[in-house]
């Protein structure tokens, strides 16, 4: 049976008739009343709101979300990242030959390939953040108001219910008098009500969760930060020697002056160093050597560019071929297997035009034309027309450049011309690896906060103390929610310095009398 109370049990305020909460503090008086302030019968709205609210209160859905973040998190490092492998190739094709084309693209479509800035990853993000927000508001507003306003006059088995405790002789007319001041000299924070008194010290001590908190929401919103456009950027820059790449969406430019790849005897690389030099506006502002784990770095502290050593390739590069007609030579055609040029005049007679150029030659099996397999030199082939002076043809040819040693170039040549193949060149790229992420300082700062709420948690100790005048005696409890060594030894100080003992705490019998105490807040 319940019975309806007058007074709230928290603040002793005057209750209204049938009331569920406390109009002055909020706290629920009715044995079936959620844990909110709630006057009146809620709208389905408010119902909702509270329902979310309960939902996001509980420890439980915290700890799930952290574990689901955290197999997030763990899958997400076992699948190499977009932007993160040492591969020149785009997802599109990488993932499929790296994991079989199934598992590839199945990887790509649930965004495990990008597991950061996914958006089912970046909700659980959020999630995590809101519980973190409203666990702490439901635990962080009671413990400010018990804090700020604590009830001072205990019953006296509260007090003897304390795991410290302390007699000490009542003399003069204001026994607690002496107490309170020697309290106070030690910075303890000191109320008098009535013929009880309390005392704390170290109450920061208690907001050192709180302060993790903040600082955990900072990071999570830091890392949900890098899925917005421009946040965390990251680009590939693949250069050849000589050659000058703008970094795009900025004024910046770079410009590879040589790459040096240095190896052990073995053949393992040993050095890998680009020489570079960063422009801005078509001006160099920076000469650096970038090697792996000493990049470049330039732009304000709180964003700027990272330049990053991250791979090299060597890939066939220039075609050294021969204009011959039967046995005689007529000149040399350097012929660029990434990107050749429409035509080469070689004589004042012949010139050569490139028809058609393959990089990976191969024929389609359901329509038998030339096509290309990849993106790779891998099989190059020139469809070429020898034209003389007048525009009139002097004839055909279909080279098939050798890109391996040991294997010789094979042609079909219709007309007295052909080109002969006598070498081949590699070309070289550095692989850089530029970024710019925006939220560092913000995840410092949240990891500084951290440190700080861990400091405060586990260095500041919440000591709190009760005194009941009893007229004949002071009887004194006192606890603490760390370091109870130290508070018996303090209230032993005390108590020897007032003239009392201690009379529970270490080494020291309870009183047989406290096990039925009644308790109190």
């Amino acid at each position: 049976m319940n019975v309806a109370l007058d007074r709230c049990p928290d603040c002793n305020a005057t209750l209204p008739e049938e009331a569920r909460y406390c109009p002055a503090c909020g706290v629920p008086v009715a044995p079936d009343a959620p844990l909110r302030r709630r006057r009146e019968e809620p709208s389905p709205w408010v119902q909702f709101l509270d329902a979310a609210w309960d939902f996001f209160a509980s420890v439980r859905v915290a700890v799930v979300l952290i574990v689901l973040i955290a197999l997030a998190a763990i899958a997400g490092t076992l699948v190499e990242q977009e932007g993160l492998y040492q591969d020149w190739r785009p997802p599109e094709l990488y993932y499929p030959a790296r994991y079989g084309p199934l598992l590839g693209r199945l990887l790509m479509a649930t965004g495990l390939t990008r597991t950061y800035t996914s958006w089912w990853f970046l909700t659980l993000v959020y999630l995590l953040v809101i519980s973190l927000i409203v666990c702490s508001l439901q635990r962080l507003v009671p413990l400010h108001r018990a804090l700020q306003r604590p009830t001072v006059e205990k019953h006296l088995g509260f007090l003897l219910r304390q795991p410290v405790q302390a007699r000490l002789p009542a003399q003069g007319e204001d026994p607690l008098a002496p107490l309170a001041e020697t309290l106070r000299r030690r910075g303890y924070r000191v109320w008098r009500e009535g013929k009880g008194l309390h005392a704390d010290r170290g109450r920061l001590g208690r907001y050192g969760p709180y302060v993790i908190h903040i600082g955990l929401i900072i990071c999570a919103l830091a890392a949900g930060a890098k899925a917005l456009p421009g946040v965390d950027v990251t680009h590939d820059l693949w250069i050849e020697n000589g050659q000058t790449v703008a970094l795009p969406g900025t004024r910046l430019a770079i410009r590879n002056n040589r790459f040096t790849m240095e190896t052990y005897p073995n053949g393992m690389p040993r050095l890998f160093q680009t020489q570079a030099t960063l422009l801005e506006d078509g001006r160099e502002v920076l000469h650096h050597n970038i090697e792996v784990n000493k990049p470049l770095v330039y732009g304000p502290w709180w964003g700027p560019w990272e330049i990053y050593q991250a791979s090299w390739r060597e890939e066939p590069g220039i075609a050294h071929l021969e204009l011959v007609t039967g046995d005689r030579v007529l000149g040399k055609v350097d012929l660029d297997l990434k990107s050749p040029a429409r035509e080469y005049p070689v004589t004042p007679e012949v010139r050569v035009v490139v028809e058609r150029y393959f990089h990976d030659f191969e024929l389609d099996p359901a329509t038998g034309q030339p096509v290309n397999r990849s993106r790779e030199i891998a099989n190059p082939v020139f469809l070429l027309r020898f034209v003389g002076p007048d525009g009139q043809e002097l004839g055909r040819q279909a080279l098939n450049v050798a890109i391996q040693p040991g294997v010789e170039a094979r042609s079909v040549a219709e007309g007295p011309y052909a080109l002969r193949q006598v070498g081949i060149s590699s070309r070289w790229y550095t692989g850089l690896r530029a970024r710019r992420d925006l939220t560092v300082p913000y995840m410092y700062g949240g990891l500084g906060v951290v440190m700080v709420g861990m400091y405060i948690t586990f260095f500041i100790f919440h000591r709190q103390i009760w005194a009941l005048d009893l007229g004949t005696e002071v009887v004194l409890g006192a606890r603490t929610n760390k370091d109870r060594w130290g508070l018996q030894q303090e209230v032993r100080r005390i108590a020897r310095a007032l003239g009392g003992e201690l009379t529970v705490g270490s080494g020291v019998e309870r009183s047989p009398g406290s096990a039925g105490a009644e308790g109190a807040r």
